[in-house]
């Protein structure tokens, strides 16, 4: 497993900030560099089930994925089937003087099939999602 964490600022206030970052049933419309497929399978009030692809360094994995919100501090998704099961990304969102810090942990479980890449490349590729993220949130 790869684990990753990193930080990034955005220039808005912490409930924009969440409400883009939470906001999977649009990532197929907003990031579709990264997300080029998106279907929402249930949603409930404390989670909801999502079959994704998601693109990172040129490879695209096919994954479940579960969304659990606390808004507007916290958003995880936990990958619970598919190419990359076991894996997991929490974006903690915290207000930061003028300004939204978003703290990203990550670990990324590529198993033998996907291995070939370095540690470093996941980290890069999720770097450069965000930096797209905040660029939406800043629009």
């Amino acid at each position: 497993m790869t684990k990753i964490t990193f930080e990034k600022i955005a220039k808005s206030d912490p409930d924009k900030v969440f409400d883009v970052i939470s906001n999977f049933e649009n990532y197929e419309k907003l990031f579709p560099d990264y997300y080029p497929s998106v279907r929402i399978k249930s949603v409930r009030d404390e989670s909801s089930l999502v079959s994704e692809h998601l693109k990172l360094h040129d490879k695209e994995f096919v994954i479940m994925a579960k969304h659990f919100n606390d808004p507007p501090h916290r958003h995880e998704m936990r990958v619970v089937g598919g190419d990359i099961k076991g894996s997991y990304i929490i974006e903690k969102i915290v207000s930061f003087e003028s300004e939204t810090k978003i703290i990203v942990e990550a670990e990324i479980n590529t198993g033998k099939r996907f291995s070939i890449l370095k540690n470093t490349d996941y980290h890069k590729a999720l770097e450069n999602l965000y930096d797209e993220v905040i660029s939406v949130i800043e629009r």
